[in-house]
């Protein structure tokens, strides 16, 4: 609502406005930082990239690890690692988040969420961005024997559409790919958010006095 007679928004309004935008940009900011820092580390943590080359297969051209048990063993380290460094910036974020928003729960709530969105895809992108790019993709493009080195990557598995819903989206195969690792950094910032809200909520209720009341009630013994 506005005013009527300055035009300017009612003083009600701008206080519901204050009381999301800072609940919500902070975590945001924390989010966009904490992903930054785990992309670095991620990559840190995981490289240098384990060394290949491009085979000739009966499904055409394609790359595998050599030696093959050690860069086996990186793919799936690459994952691993995401999953333990993102679950511990994600619950900082969490724990951090629901300080600074304790007395706006519902757009603390928000915030939280948000940027672990943010900070699962920023943590995604600056790893992979310092890791080679994906041998497989240059796989057609070179000869055979080429040594080209590994890429750092998220393991994902397969959902099959049913046929209605992949006609309804276009998808010719059926098949698209689900990144379930992503899933840590939402689930660990809304463990560490809701751990900070109980945690107060129990700190505060402790505090109040069970009947307010009594602190006025004169002692019978003092009367006589």
């Amino acid at each position: 609502m506005q005013d009527i007679e300055t035009g300017r928004a009612a003083p009600d309004a701008v206080g519901r406005a204050r009381a999301w935008a800072l609940p919500v940009a902070v975590p945001l900011a924390l989010g966009a930082a904490l992903g930054g820092l785990g992309g670095w580390l991620w990559w840190r943590w995981w490289g240098p990239a384990p060394s290949g080359q491009i085979y000739d297969t009966v499904a055409g051209p394609a790359w595998y690890p050599n030696p093959f048990d050690p860069g086996i063993t990186a793919d799936f380290k690459g994952t691993a690692t995401f999953v333990v460094i993102g679950v511990g910036l994600a619950l900082a974020l969490g724990i951090a988040a629901g300080l600074w928003a304790r007395n706006n729960a519902i757009p603390g709530l928000v915030g939280v969420l948000l940027a672990s969105v943010l900070g699962a895809g920023l943590m995604t992108w600056i790893g992979q961005e310092q890791s080679p790019p994906d041998p497989q993709e240059q796989a057609a493009k070179v000869e055979i024997g080429t040594k080209l080195p590994g890429h750092l990557e998220i393991a994902s598995h397969e959902l099959d559409l049913p046929d209605s819903l992949a006609d309804a989206v276009g998808d010719d195969d059926g098949i698209i790919p689900v990144t379930t690792p992503w899933l840590v950094w939402p689930v660990g910032a809304l463990l560490g958010y809701l751990v900070v809200m109980l945690a107060l909520a129990t700190t505060a209720g402790a505090t109040l006095p069970s009947d307010p009341r009594a602190q006025h009630r004169a002692d019978p013994a003092e009367s006589v």
